[in-house]
């Protein structure tokens, strides 16, 4: 018969095996898998975390990496491959590799919208925005879109979380928001 001391060995192994077991069997998975949703939510802009992107908030437009990584953290940006800043100007430039022509027009129309207005919320002293894609440049100013937001100052509220989802997030759903901001803020020319 065993003694007490191996008994309670065999115990402490038994609960050992199971605990592994349910770490490795259940938890881990059920992490990654959530880790895999998270990641898939931040590639559209109705479900982005922001406050992932506010880390990258800066008052000058003059550090590269910063508005790099900042692009890099929003949606869409597997579609962007490189930038190029203009300091004299104010303005940063957007490279996509792919012709704005082949993407459907509302999602288009919503990468213009929730990445200018990142850009814009996030960098205090860019004064415009270029996408530049194969087939066309759309540009947007910041003084329009602080109009868009409700004026000088406006754009500081959307660094925050709540308000970045009241305000741009869910008036994204609204078809006709997202057609306005485009219409009325948006300046397309075509590449020559």
């Amino acid at each position: 018969m065993m003694n007490k001391k191996n008994i309670w060995i065999l115990i402490l192994v038994i609960i050992g095996i199971g605990g592994i077991v349910a770490v490795e069997g259940y938890a881990k998975p059920k992490v990654r898998e959530q880790e895999a949703r998270y990641e898939i939510e931040q590639k559209s802009p109705y479900t982005h975390d922001i406050s992932r992107s506010l880390k990258f908030r800066s008052k000058y437009m003059g550090n590269a990496g910063n508005i790099g990584n900042l692009n890099n953290s929003l949606p869409y940006s597997d579609m962007n491959n490189t930038f190029q800043l203009y300091p004299d100007e104010l303005t940063a430039e957007l490279k996509y590799k792919v012709l704005s022509a082949e993407l459907e027009t509302a999602k288009l129309q919503e990468m213009l919208l929730y990445v200018a207005t990142a850009n814009f919320a996030m960098i205090d002293n860019l004064q415009a925005l270029r996408l530049t894609f194969e087939d066309a440049v759309f540009t947007i100013q910041r003084k329009a879109v602080e109009e868009w937001y409700g004026g000088e100052g406006s754009l500081v509220l959307l660094q925050n979380k709540q308000n970045w989802r009241e305000l741009v997030q869910d008036k994204m759903k609204d078809r006709e928001f997202t057609q306005k901001f485009n219409d009325q803020l948006v300046k397309r020319e075509a590449v020559q």
